[in-house]
């Protein structure tokens, strides 16, 4: 049987992954009708970065056996190459969406909507489904109607053996993530504002590497799941700063056009 606390963990991960996306671009909508093409724009560019780039030539470098022997030998400097390319296909993707996909100056309003799409995408794609997948096949576990193929007991014993609370960081984790891209898509719109752009490209890859690369290094270290959502809170602080920050500017550039 799985337990309760994980049923409940399950649930959560769900809510945070597939039912506050959800929740939150039909509130962005409902406050702007706009919102809409630019949350779908935000979660395309997502998916041509990660999905239709980066990830496919990810497969295609582990099939050659340097990689291989560099990736294995050489942990450090290959988290640090994965972050660094995460940041940097991510950064472009949300370049070229304020440069040439939304037909709009780059604003704050623009750069919520887009980074929203960007970080909405990512956790419906990794974990949302996935979430949803495991909390049925749990309940269909404890329900006694989950057909009893051939992967039956290493899924059964997965879901069971499973530690509850890693649901409830994987929820949590996904709330920060989605935070994140958007503050890092509203300084890249920021600085693109003020004719700064490769500025902005260059603070953004750099603060979006060492992001990554601390949050694997917090992880390979064996360290515990609760102290890597504590790095990331502490990091997604520091966004929201600057994001307030950049807020506060854009409210006063208003003000001084009205008077």
């Amino acid at each position: 049987m799985v337990s309760t606390f994980t049923i409940i963990g399950l649930c959560f991960t769900v809510l945070c992954s597939l039912f506050v996306p959800v929740a939150v671009w039909i509130y962005l909508v409902k406050k702007d009708k706009k919102m809409s093409r630019r949350i779908l724009i935000g979660m395309f560019g997502y998916f041509a970065a990660q999905m239709m780039i980066r990830n496919p030539m990810l497969m295609m470098l582990g099939t050659e056996q340097w990689f291989a022997d560099f990736a294995n030998g050489n942990p450090i400097l290959y988290a640090l190459f994965l972050s660094f390319s995460t940041a940097l296909i991510e950064t472009a993707a949300r370049f070229v969406i304020f440069k040439y996909a939304i037909k709009e100056p780059a604003s704050l309003s623009s750069a919520i909507g887009t980074g929203f799409g960007h970080g909405a995408c990512e956790t419906l794609a990794y974990v949302g489904i996935t979430s949803v997948v495991n909390l049925s096949v749990a309940l269909m576990i404890n329900l006694n109607t989950l057909a009893k193929t051939e992967n039956f007991e290493t899924l059964k014993e997965s879901l069971v053996s499973a530690s509850a609370s890693d649901f409830f960081a994987a929820g949590i984790e996904r709330l920060i993530v989605m935070f994140i891209h958007i503050g890092l898509t509203v300084i890249l719109a920021y600085f693109i504002q003020k004719n700064m752009a490769a500025t902005g490209f260059g603070i953004c890859l750099a603060a979006h590497s060492f992001y990554d690369f601390t949050v694997k290094l917090i992880s390979q270290i064996g360290a515990s799941v609760w102290i890597t959502i504590a790095a990331m809170a502490v990091f997604a602080a520091m966004i929201a700063g600057v994001t307030v920050y950049i807020k506060k500017q854009e409210k006063e550039q208003i003000n001084q056009i009205i008077k």
